[in-house]
């Protein structure tokens, strides 16, 4: 009866800490929120929520998600009408810059599996020859000076361009930056899509 006490107890003690962390989080997202003039929608009491909000006239978003083993990652989606090709860029690529082994379109890609092939969609296709002066262009100017593009994985999608982060992002000025840079490279896009 004693054990079974001992790891009730030791159970109740790992779920209040795992709450109280959320708790925290939550009220971190609540004062950036406010901080960036966005709005901080609360989705219950193990997940740390949503910051909603617009820069420069486009509507973005900043959500956490916890993946168990895979950790925890956040995601900032910023509204961006993309008339050219998706493309896909690893942190790396910014380390140094460019390194053309980490930039990617997006398309269908055969693989061969066994004794038949499989067709991936949506997979990671090397970037062409063709598009990587105008993508080197792209962000030269945000390679250089922005170092939250090394610490990520961008996606430019047909309607939307989204920074994936390592870890949860509570720092204010982090989230400026990564505002500043999405927004920045969604005016970009849409200037001069990459065809």
């Amino acid at each position: 009866m004693a054990a079974l006490l001992g790891v009730v107890s030791c159970f109740s003690f790992l779920m209040i800490l795992v709450l109280c962390s959320y708790q925290l989080r939550q009220r971190k997202y609540r004062q950036v929120a406010d901080q960036l003039g966005a709005q901080y929608n609360p989705q219950g009491l193990f997940r740390s929520g949503t910051i909603t909000g617009i820069s420069n006239q486009k509507n973005y978003t900043v959500a956490t998600v916890d993946r168990g083993r895979a950790g925890t990652w956040t995601t900032v989606t910023m509204q961006c009408v993309n008339k050219g090709i998706p493309i896909s860029i690893h942190g790396h690529f910014f380390n140094p810059f460019p390194n053309w082994k980490y930039a990617f379109t997006l398309g269908e890609r055969t693989e061969r599996l066994f004794f038949t092939h499989l067709t991936v969609q949506n997979a990671g296709i090397p970037l062409e020859e063709k598009y990587r002066d105008q993508v080197q262009g792209l962000f030269q100017e945000f390679a250089l000076n922005y170092d939250v593009l090394k610490k990520g994985h961008l996606v430019i999608a047909d309607d939307s361009i989204a920074l994936t982060i390592s870890g949860p992002v509570h720092k204010f000025d982090t989230l400026k930056q990564t505002l500043f840079v999405l927004t920045g490279l969604a005016d970009r896009i849409e200037a001069s899509p990459i065809i």
